[in-house]
């Protein structure tokens, strides 16, 4: 997945680079920065998500990760 293509879907899902951080667990802001202009790979696990997030309809994809948001809240 090419690093424009992950910024795209971040910025169709309305998330900014911390909630984007949060929700997939990433360390930090710095690490979606990173992503999206390829300096670091996304995991194939992420790249999958995000691919599934893309397809999904709107209402559905909010649904999800408002799902993943609840799971992904670190101790």
């Amino acid at each position: 997945m090419k690093p424009e293509e992950i910024r795209r879907i971040r910025e169709k899902l309305g998330m900014d680079r911390n909630e984007f951080a949060e929700t997939f667990c990433l360390s930090t802001y710095n690490s979606v920065s990173n992503i999206e202009i390829g300096h670091r790979n996304p995991s194939k696990l992420l790249i999958i998500v995000l691919k599934t997030l893309d397809a999904l309809p709107d209402s559905k994809a909010t649904k999800l990760i408002t799902f993943m948001r609840k799971h992904a809240k670190r101790k």
